[in-house]
C-alpha cells in the first residue's frame, strides 16, 4: 500500500505555521523556536525580546512551552461550542505533561488552531496550577474543561499584546539559584614550541622545494614570502634541507613565545604551522582534510560501505563502537555520511588553544563532496537533533578517539628527536554562579526546594585560566 500524508498532519502543519506568523509579526518580535517534529507534546517555546536604545531587538532569556492542538474537524478539540467560548478537554497524558514542566518552573500556554471550514484562528491559555488541580480532583474532567474565550484568547497576527498579557508568566532562561559547570568546545595545548625560526629562501612554494627534497628530508614547516618558518633550527638537524632549501649565506631569524605572543603577524604563521602537525596527526588516526569545507572526516576504501570507531563512553566508562561513516539512500539521493571535525588553533592572551565542532561530511563516493545546498540540508537535520547532551558526547568521542582513551593528545612527541612536543588535555570548563534548567525527561533534581524568589547576583565569570 502506497504511503499517505495523513489530514491530522496537514492540519497540524497549519496550526503550527500560523503561530509561527504571529509570532514574526508580534512587536516586538517574538522567538519561535519549534521543537523536533514528533507527535506528542510541546510544540517549541517562544522568548520575548526588547527594543533597545538604538533600536535593536535583544532576546530577554524569558521563555514559556506552547503546545499546539489543530483541528478541522466538528468532533475534535473544540467542544461545548457557543458564538462567545468552547471548551477543550485535556487527557491524563497532557496533565501529567504540563504538571512535569510546571514541577521545574516552566508555565505551559496551550494553542489551539481552528482551521475548520477556511478558518485560520488562534486561540491561548496558559494551563494554570487551578485548572490542573480541579480537574484531577473532579475526576470528571468532562465538567471541568479548560474553557477558551473567542474574544480574550483569541491571537491575531499583526495585534501586538501577547507579551503584556503573559509576561509575569515567563521563565527566565537562566537559573541564577543553582550553579554548574561551563564546559566549552576549546582543548589547551599542555605542551607547544617555545620558539619559531625564519629562513631566507630563493623558492616561492612548498610545490618546488619537494622537486629536490623527500618528506623525510623536509622539517614541519611553511614558506610565506620567500621565508620558510618552522618550530627547529635546520643547521644540523635537517642538514640537506638546510642546504638546497635555504639561500647561501642567510642567517636565521629567531623569535620567543613572547615575541609571537605580541606580533598578530607572528601569531598568524604560527597557527599556519601549527595546523602542519595537526594535519599530519589527523591522518596517522585515518582522517583526511578536506580543503572546501576545511573540516577533516574520516575515509572509507572501496567496497566498504560502513566504518566503525572505538572509543570509551562518556557516562558509564565502556569500550562501545560508534559509526563515523555509513551509506545513505534518501529519495533520489545516495550519499555517504562522514563524521567530521573542524580544528582551529586559538591564542587567547598568552595561552594556545584548539577549537574543536564536531561536523559532518556528505560525498557522493567516500571522497567528492555532495552540493553545497545538499550538505547544508542535511547537517541542519542532524544538528536540529542534537542537544547539549549530544554536543558534549560528540566533543567526548574526538577528544577519547584522538588520545586513546588517555587525558592527553600527542600530536607529536618530539622527545626522541631533541624537539618539542606538542599535546592537548582536556576541555577548558569552569565554575559558574548560575545554571540552565534542563527539560524534559532530564529535568534536574537540583530545583526541589529552591527558594521561592532569589535575586541575581552581579556576574562576574572567572578568566579561562584563572
Amino acid at each position: 500500500m502506497p504511503k499517505t500524508v495523513l489530514a491530522s498532519h496537514i492540519v497540524g502543519e497549519r496550526g503550527v505555521n500560523a503561530f509561527e506568523n504571529y509570532c514574526n509579526r508580534h512587536q516586538p518580535y517574538i522567538i519561535w523556536r519549534e521543537t523536533t517534529k514528533n507527535d506528542f507534546g510541546i510544540d517549541g517555546e517562544v522568548e520575548l525580546t526588547e527594543i533597545t536604545a538604538d533600536g535593536k531587538t535583544r532576546p530577554i532569556s524569558q521563555t514559556l512551552k506552547v503546545q499546539i492542538k489543530s483541528t478541522q474537524s466538528e468532533k475534535s478539540y473544540m467542544q461545548d461550542e457557543t458564538a462567545e467560548s468552547f471548551s477543550f478537554y485535556p487527557k491524563d497524558a497532557d496533565l501529567d505533561y504540563w504538571r512535569s514542566y510546571r514541577q521545574y518552573g516552566y508555565e505551559v500556554l496551550l494553542v489551539v488552531f481552528d482551521g475548520r471550514k477556511g478558518e485560520e484562528k488562534l486561540y491561548c491559555k496558559l494551563v494554570s496550577g487551578v485548572d490542573e488541580v480541579r480537574l484531577q480532583k473532579m475526576g470528571k474532567r468532562k465538567t471541568n474543561p479548560i474553557v477558551f474565550s473567542k474574544t480574550d484568547n483569541l491571537l491575531v497576527a499583526g495585534q501586538h499584546g501577547f507579551d503584556v498579557k503573559y509576561r509575569a508568566s515567563f521563565a527566565g532562561r537562566v537559573d541564577y539559584t543553582a550553579t554548574e559547570v561551563l564546559d566549552t568546545n576549546m582543548w589547551p595545548f599542555r605542551s607547544v614550541p617555545r620558539q619559531l625560526f625564519t629562513y631566507p629562501t630563493h623558492y616561492k612554494s612548498k610545490k618546488d622545494i619537494f622537486k629536490n627534497i623527500t618528506n623525510d628530508e623536509a622539517p614541519y614547516f611553511i614558506i610565506n614570502n620567500s621565508l620558510v618558518y618552522t618550530f627547529v633550527p635546520l643547521e644540523k638537524t635537517f642538514q640537506k634541507f638546510f642546504v638546497h632549501v635555504i639561500s647561501e649565506g642567510q642567517k636565521r631569524t629567531e623569535y620567543l613565545f613572547r615575541d609571537v605572543v605580541d606580533s598578530a603577524v607572528l601569531r598568524s604563521h604560527y597557527v599556519e604551522l601549527l595546523n602542519e602537525y595537526i594535519r599530519d596527526f589527523m591522518g596517522k588516526r585515518g582522517l583526511k582534510f578536506q580543503r572546501d569545507f576545511r573540516r577533516y572526516y574520516f575515509t572509507l576504501r572501496e567496497p566498504e560501505v560502513e566504518r566503525m570507531a572505538s572509543y570509551t563512553s562518556r557516562v558509564h566508562r565502556k569500550k562501545i563502537e560508534k559509526t563515523v561513516v555509513k551509506y545513505y539512500e534518501y529519495a533520489a539521493d545516495k550519499f555517504y555520511r562522514h563524521a567530521a571535525v573542524s580544528l582551529q588553533p586559538l591564542f587567547v592572551e598568552d595561552r594556545v588553544l584548539l577549537v574543536v565542532s564536531p561536523k559532518y561530511l556528505f560525498t557522493l563516493d567516500r571522497t567528492t563532496p555532495l552540493p553545497g545546498d545538499k550538505i547544508t540540508r542535511y547537517t541542519n537535520y542532524l544538528n536540529a537533533r542534537v542537544w547539549n547532551d549530544g554536543v558534549l558526547s560528540q566533543l567526548h568521542f574526538w577528544h577519547d578517539f584522538l588520545a586513546r582513551s588517555g587525558s592527553e593528545i600527542t600530536i607529536f612527541d618530539g622527545t626522541a628527536v631533541n624537539q618539542a612536543s606538542i599535546t592537548l588535555g582536556n576541555a577548558v570548563n569552569f565554575d559558574v554562579p548560575f545554571g540552565i534548567p534542563l527539560e524534559g525527561e532530564k529535568m534536574s533534581l537540583r530545583q526541589k526546594g529552591r527558594p521561592a524568589a532569589t535575586p541575581r547576583p552581579q556576574l562576574t565569570l572567572p578568566g579561562l585560566f584563572d
